[in-house]
């Protein structure tokens, strides 16, 4: 690679500021739980298909299954997480956790080490086993913040479907 565009030294610098951010105990809306997932969903077929252009079957499976495993892992791990939920607001409290900084972390140096495999022509990079697992990498970053944020929206349906029923008197 002959250099890093500027702008992914400024990407870089705000998505670890958010990361850091997230260390600490924060009140958001509910709608907001789609954000992150969606951003690193985007991020995850866009470099995807800008590395390796032509997804075989044995890729999207492996993605499936890595996206899969992504998802459980990030269900567990906001399982055990203590969450306060207030339904009238549509607002949730949840505690500070380094996931986000973790992920932001591992997908720069994961997208690197493609980016640089690719332009410097590795023979790592050149196996037939990088694109799939790339696709399962990937997904699976994905899953881990889509599992929390799913955790998470769930536990605000249920209590929003307990609060209607409380409302009703059922």
């Amino acid at each position: 690679m002959s250099h890093i565009p500027t702008y992914v030294y400024f990407l870089f610098a705000g998505l670890v500021w958010l990361g850091v951010k997230r260390l600490h105990a924060r009140t958001i809306r509910v709608e907001r739980l789609a954000l992150m997932p969606v951003i690193f969903g985007a991020l995850g077929l866009h470099g995807f298909f800008g590395i390796f252009p032509q997804a075989s079957s044995f890729d999207l499976i492996l993605a499936v299954i890595g996206g899969a495993a992504g998802i459980a892992l990030g269900w567990l791990h906001a399982a055990r997480w203590s969450v306060k939920i207030d339904v009238a607001t549509r607002q949730l409290t949840t505690p500070g956790d380094p996931m986000l900084l973790v992920l932001i972390l591992l997908i720069f140096a994961f997208e690197f080490a493609l980016h640089y495999g690719a332009a410097a022509g590795t023979s790592w990079f050149a196996s037939p086993l990088t694109p799939p697992l790339a696709a399962a990498i990937w997904a699976g970053l994905f899953g881990l913040s889509a599992g929390r944020n799913l955790n998470l929206a769930t536990r605000f349906a249920r209590a929003n479907q307990r609060s209607k029923l409380a409302n009703t008197g059922a």
